[in-house]
């Protein structure tokens, strides 16, 4: 049976959270020296190691508790590597890759050397052989030159999630416990929720930079605002019908434990994060760009886009581990890509405001009148 004790993130587990603020918050900073798609497939790129790492760790504490002076040193070095990732993110984004690699080559190590100092007093999250695979193989991205240092980046990302989710001789610790029901469902909800508001609170920080950046004058802060308005739209769908959809689920189907943990939280989680990665960055650009009478044209899309793939990833989870009907999933969908395609069409010539107004609109079409219906079957209870 999945646990559903009230068991919450601990000070250490919120102390590791601090390294992925500074990490995303220099993601988004690449996307925002150079707005565009190629600034998006990078994002994309080195955002997925860091995910892997983050998961990993979250995965791990939520299966075995963070108490323990080995355990903790362990958390704390590896704090210390994603510090070195976090330094070198702007690096690798603009094309010089070394330095990140070998943080993350070095992260691998040292679960191993853990793993050794800890014998069995800490079970092993999986094999040996994918994370010895994996390091060389990040070495050696080392010598090459992106794009083909990213070619040994993603096999050796792909070893490493075979060797956590490979069926033989029953799985990994890790897949056992989680098919087994063993994990804390308040405390995944929790740490994944907590990893959300990291993204939005970088969005916020994009926002209050730009309006700072133009000094305040009315129309940075009517564009400011209207980008605050789609964020918390974002945040009210995501901790309202979203968060606490999954949670109702997967209370409700505990022998489906270990595919809702990995369909709605370690994969599903991942486009919304890095999408709103890059929507973050985009927004600090329109707040610029409409308080100067700019063309935002190329930040509108990029925006635009970054939303529909977020709103479809939304949409897969609903259909294959909710399982809403498909006619209620396409119901507010469409109109939202449409509303997406139309603003990316026009993105030349709407001034930015108007364009956040309008998505803010729209996902307020589908916010509000849930939570009105939600108010009345509270009080009719």
């Amino acid at each position: 049976m999945t646990e559903n004790n009230e068991r919450h993130a601990g000070w250490l587990e919120l102390f590791y959270d601090l390294l992925f603020v500074v990490l995303v918050a220099q993601l988004a900073h690449s996307m925002v020296e150079e707005p565009g798609w190629p600034a998006g497939l990078r994002l994309l790129v080195l955002f997925l190691p860091a995910w892997w790492v983050w998961v990993g760790s979250t995965l791990y504490t939520n299966l075995t508790g963070e108490y323990g002076a080995q355990r903790r040193l362990d958390t704390l070095g590896q704090m210390a590597i994603v510090m070195v990732m976090a330094a070198s993110a702007t690096q690798a984004a603009e094309g010089h890759p070394a330095l990140f690699a070998g943080a993350y080559a070095a992260s691998r190590l040292a679960v191993l050397v853990f793993r050794a100092v800890a014998g069995r007093k800490w079970p092993a999250g999986g094999a040996n052989w994918p994370l010895l695979v994996s390091a060389a193989l990040w070495i050696g991205s080392i010598f090459l030159a992106p794009p083909l240092a990213y070619g040994p980046w993603l096999v050796g990302l792909a070893v490493e999630v075979y060797g956590v989710v490979r069926r033989r001789s029953g799985g990994s610790f890790v897949r056992q416990r989680l098919a087994s029901g063993g994990i804390s469902l308040s405390h995944l909800v929790e740490r994944f929720g907590a990893f959300m508001i990291i993204v939005f609170g970088e969005a916020i920080a994009q926002i209050v930079g730009a309006i700072a950046g133009e000094h305040g004058t009315p129309l940075a802060v009517i564009t400011g605002l209207a980008a605050f308005s789609v964020v918390a739209m974002l945040w009210w769908l995501y901790f309202d019908y979203g968060s606490a959809v999954a949670e109702r689920t997967m209370g409700g189907r505990p022998e489906e434990s270990y595919r809702l943990t990995v369909l709605i939280f370690v994969v599903g989680h991942f486009v919304p994060v890095v999408t709103l990665v890059a929507f973050a960055a985009g927004l600090g650009g329109l707040v610029t760009a409409g308080a100067q009478g700019a063309d935002g044209g190329e930040l509108l899309r990029l925006c635009a886009a970054a939303l529909a793939g977020y709103l479809v990833n939304n949409a897969i989870i609903g259909l294959t581990g909710i399982s809403h009907p498909i006619r209620q999933v396409l119901g507010w969908l469409l109109p939202n890509l449409a509303v997406l395609a139309a603003l990316a069409v026009f993105a030349d010539v709407l001034p930015p405001a108007a364009a956040l107004l309008l998505i803010t609109l729209v996902l307020g079409a589908e916010t509000l009148p849930r939570a009105k219906r939600r108010e009345k079957a509270s009080a009719g209870q």
